[in-house]
């Protein structure tokens, strides 16, 4: 029987541990040395994990209590106002705080007082992300924390993008910041599907061969399955196993994890569960199999979580059934 998925990112990606350490250490130096040794995406990737130290728990609303970690960088930043690590790093662990509040329910599901908390806190990190850019201008991972905090205050489309066209030009294929931007093009964050479809394939067509970017073409297709499905499960797989989209998710495979470039570099643990989840939902599961045997138990929250809430649940249990219908 498959033991429990890791979903720690810390194990297939080990920078992560070491900044983890540097910052529970206090010792910025060598929080700037794993930092600037990384390549961008990897870099706002690695900002994005160490600044959420709480995990991703569950927050209560209320006054906002800052963590020791944040204490921490507000006084690197003090020191150094033009630090764009610091001010990334302190942006997204108050955007980490803010959604732990808010929690990833529905907003229908959400209290008003976790709403009125949620912005709050997002308010603090744009303060500390809008000098930070001014300082910073060609730091990717600010102006992707600055994406995530428009989406969180509603500040609309036409600012989204203004944001990631700025990210765009400092790197045209930041995998961090694409994943940001599919989520603002949902209809469910005042976006559409023409024009979420659209960004993904454009990005996928634009970035080179064995990138992991063609995840983003599935991606999307889930965010519409989630959608459909909130009205009926049946309708819903219907039109994932529609023969436009099976291609395309197929198509999509053969770009990246199929892909005889494709590498295990930044994105390559989140592509390859991308695929499984869809393989699952496609009720490919020899297609599936070979992608769990790559993952050999490592797993992420998203978008196993969009199948089910407890994503090592739902990994262990469609693993299991690859098994079986290898066996039979």
């Amino acid at each position: 029987m498959m033991r429990y998925p890791v979903l720690d990112p810390a194990v297939p990606y080990p920078n992560v541990a070491t900044l983890r350490q540097a910052l529970a250490a206090r010792d910025w130096p060598a929080c700037r040395a794993v930092l600037d040794a990384a390549p961008s995406a990897e870099r706002t990737f690695l900002t994005s994990v160490a600044a959420d130290v709480e995990g991703g728990r569950k927050a209560e609303p209320g006054p906002y209590v800052e963590h020791e970690t944040a204490a921490f960088l507000r006084a690197v930043l003090w020191s150094n106002p033009a630090d764009g690590a610091a001010g990334a790093l302190l942006g997204q662990h108050l955007i980490d705080r803010a959604w732990a509040v808010r929690t990833s329910y529905g907003a229908s599901a959400v209290s008003r007082e976790r709403f009125a908390s949620f912005h709050e806190i997002l308010r603090m990190a744009e303060q500390v992300l809008t000098p930070a850019a001014a300082a910073a201008p060609d730091d990717p991972a600010i102006w992707v924390a600055r994406l995530t905090a428009a989406r969180g205050l509603q500040m609309g489309q036409a600012e989204a993008l203004r944001r990631y066209d700025r990210l765009a030009k400092i790197d045209p294929h930041h995998l961090p910041g694409q994943t940001q931007l599919l989520q603002q093009l949902a209809p469910k964050w005042g976006g559409t599907w023409e024009a979420l479809h659209a960004f993904s394939r454009d990005a996928a067509r634009a970035a080179p061969p064995g990138a992991p970017h063609a995840m983003l073409i599935v991606q999307a297709h889930l965010e519409r399955w989630m959608d459909i499905r909130g009205i009926r499960i049946g309708t819903a797989n219907a039109y994932l196993r529609s023969e436009p989209v099976r291609t395309e998710i197929e198509q999509a495979a053969h770009q990246s994890v199929w892909h005889p470039e494709f590498r295990r570099t930044y994105g390559w643990l989140e592509a390859t569960n991308t695929f499984a989840v869809a393989y699952c939902l496609l009720g490919d599961m020899r297609s599936a199999k070979t992608l769990f045997r790559r993952l050999g138990g490592l797993g992420t929250e998203f978008p196993w979580e969009y199948v089910f809430p407890s994503a090592t649940v739902v990994m262990r249990w469609y693993r299991m059934r690859s098994l079986l219908a290898r066996a039979r």
